[in-house]
């Protein structure tokens, strides 16, 4: 822009001109997929707001009071770290920007001055988080990371995972100034920070920094208010980038609202004049927002003056090609579109028809948002669990795919030895087949048959079909029977499927395969209630909800949405696991809070198996569990019993708590 910024986005696009790439990332990104990240702005664009006319708005008053200090309008900075990498002056000239509009500052001790240059450059009210330059002569921050950054590094030597609520006790014994905590999302941690004597709260989720697909904070607000039942202030932390934003926080319960990033951008591109004008633009915005919905002072604001409108997704926009090493699962599958065959990545990638239930399995993720706890010892994380009388150390299985030569030479060799591998199977028209597959597995040390149920013929795979998709020889079928199928047109593998597969397979037909075998039958393919008590009935020994990864029925729903219903049928007889768009560990955390007791990695694997072999598949598994551990330690939970129904928010549950 070549013009002066005319509001706070303006500056975030000029910051990010003069910035360095790494440090307006450091400022601007949030974590993992940043779905959070865009939630805490989005969220304020659903609220709609409800003007009263004819008010006297000829005089507003913006100012009020903060744990007994006067501020000219309900707008604190708050506490972000390392300011000097956007402006050579730090902390310093945001604390005199503060001054200068008669605003609290808190402060941030990973930051960049310390708390005495900060106190002696200016005389504004001040507030501190207890946590590089305050940790001189006390902690060592310069810390060597091989593979992360050493911000990431320096955190986890540090940071106190052990730090419970037991903790506020010494803390308040160390010293008489209030104390707030920041972090607060659910009504459960706002009553206990009541309990515990603290003096505010802080509604926040850092910024979309720390755990992603927690709420975005003005979506929480409104339940911490009610919760803490006005015993001690709440205040709002994420998103604001509007006066109306401010206005919409204040009519929701908020005391005040803290600004952060923003104030890092008018650092970055004017330094302290730069902090100086997104404060007055914000209370500009206020101001004039106040005088058109008719408040001529902030108690004049009400939850009456706000309209909610309807849910919204906000949907992530797939990166462009990396230049590095994969930081997640979503980039392996981008390599491996670059290192495949088209008709071999399309054969993985692509779903039924218009690929609709392939989209959902993973938006339908995104539409779930947590109820993070806080204040728990999670200094040790305990993935490890049981399935069907076998120790594993995290609930993440791998999924039946097929043909992993397709995408590596060594095929399923490469990916059992990544990790154990499940076997699967179909029931063909020829028994005899079926049978000799499952006396092979028992020969081998297969722990269980999983019976996939969904495919009494194969589905319309239109890329397959685009692509004239030929099959590689299917090892376990020699000597049985053969699978060089002709096609006369489109995909050999669907006349093969055709061909063998059998579609009178029916619920009686378990007892014959039970018949066969002593292993555990798994069916693989349950989407509703109706059938999980079927499959009760008929004596299976555990559930796979899937829906065949979208590539059977478009249509079908996403498996997530479903497995809330198909744990309620089965009523813990039997155990239940979840197939379908899992791609990050945060994922898994859904899928165990909504009753899943393991769930099974499909895609994800096979890609991690096109880029880079056993190696790849190693990767993928691993990055899953990090994810998953870093999911629970920020969820509040040491070990998967701990994970529970209350740890999540659906859609469903939004919608009922507005009825």
């Amino acid at each position: 822009m070549a013009a002066e910024p005319v509001n706070v986005n303006e500056f975030q696009l000029l910051a990010k001109q003069v910035l360095p790439k790494m440090y307006y990332d450091f400022f601007a990104g949030g974590a993992e997929d940043e779905h959070t990240l865009k939630e805490n702005v989005k969220a304020f664009q659903r609220i709609m707001l409800l003007p009263r006319i004819l008010v006297d708005v000829s005089r507003i008053e913006l100012s009020t009071t903060i744990f007994g200090y006067p501020a000219s309008a309900p707008i604190m900075i708050a506490p972000t770290s390392a300011h000097k990498l956007a402006h050579p002056e730090g902390e310093v000239a945001t604390a005199r920007a503060a001054a200068a509009c008669n605003t609290i500052m808190v402060v941030s001790t990973p930051a960049t001055c310390s708390l005495e240059e900060v106190a002696a450059c200016s005389n504004a009210v001040r507030m501190t988080v207890p946590q590089l330059k305050n940790f001189e002569g006390l902690i060592s921050t310069k810390i060597v990371s091989d593979r992360n950054s050493s911000l990431q590094a320096a955190a986890n030597a540090n940071a106190d995972p052990s730090l419970c609520w037991k903790d506020i006790g010494w803390l308040k014994s160390i010293t008489s100034l209030p104390i707030l905590i920041k972090g607060v999302l659910s009504h459960e941690d706002a009553i206990k920070a009541v309990e515990v004597g603290a003096d505010g709260i802080i509604v926040s989720n850092h910024g979309g920094r720390q755990l992603d697909y927690t709420p975005a904070t003005i979506s929480v607000l409104e339940e911490v208010v009610h919760a803490v039942g006005g015993r001690v202030p709440v205040l709002l932390d994420g998103g604001v980038r509007r006066g109306t934003d401010v206005f919409k926080a204040l009519a929701l319960g908020a005391q005040a609202v803290l600004v952060g990033r923003p104030v890092i951008y008018g650092l970055a591109v004017k330094g302290e004049e730069g902090v100086r004008r997104v404060i007055e633009m914000l209370k500009d915005e206020l101001e004039l927002t106040m005088a058109l919905a008719g408040c001529p002072s902030l108690k004049d604001i009400t939850r009456n003056h706000l309209l909610q409108s309807g849910l919204c997704v906000v949907y992530n926009i797939p990166g462009e090609t990396m230049a590095s090493e994969p930081v997640n699962v979503s980039e392996f599958q981008e390599l491996a579109r670059q290192a495949l065959p088209k008709m071999y990545y399309d054969f993985y990638a692509g779903g039924a028809e218009d690929q609709q239930t392939l989209k959902e399995n993973v938006e339908a993720f995104s539409r779930i948002k947590f109820r993070p706890r806080v204040l728990v010892d999670v200094s040790k994380i305990d993935m490890s669990t049981t399935v069907l009388g076998h120790r594993i150390s995290a609930p993440i299985l791998i999924a039946p795919t097929a043909m992993h030569q397709l995408a590596h030479p060594q095929g399923e060799v490469a990916t059992a030895r990544a990790a154990a591998a499940c076997n699967t199977i179909m029931v063909y028209r020829n028994r005899a087949v079926t049978a000799q597959l499952v006396h092979r597995a028992e020969r081998n040390g297969y722990k269980a048959i999983v019976l996939t149920v969904d495919v009494p013929k194969l589905g319309r795979r239109e890329a397959d079909i685009k692509n004239k998709m030929v099959a590689p020889q299917l090892k376990n079928f020699e000597g049985l029977i053969s699978t060089k199928v002709e096609a006369d047109e489109g995909s050999n593998v669907a006349a093969f499927a055709n061909s063998t597969f059998d579609p009178s397979l029916s619920w009686k037909d378990i007892a014959w395969l039970k018949s066969i075998t002593n292993l555990p039958i798994l069916i693989k393919g349950v989407l509703t209630r109706e059938d999980a008590l079927k499959a009760i009935e008929v004596g299976v020994a555990g559930i796979v909800v899937s829906n065949h990864g979208a590539r059977q029925l478009d249509y079908s729903p996403a498996t997530i949405d479903v497995l809330e219903e198909v744990v309620h049928a089965v009523g813990g007889k039997i155990p239940v696991l979840f197939d379908g768009g899992i791609r990050r560990g945060t994922d898994i955390f859904k899928a165990l809070a909504l009753g899943a007791q393991a769930v099974l990695i499909g895609r994800p694997v096979v890609f991690g198996l096109a880029a880079k072999g056993e190696y790849g598949v190693k990767r993928v598994l691993h990055m899953l569990k990090d994810e998953l551990e870093l999911t629970m330690a920020l969820s509040g939970c040491p070990s998967l019993k701990d994970i529970s129904r209350g740890h999540v928010k659906t859609a469903q549950d939004r919608i009922q708590s507005m009825l």
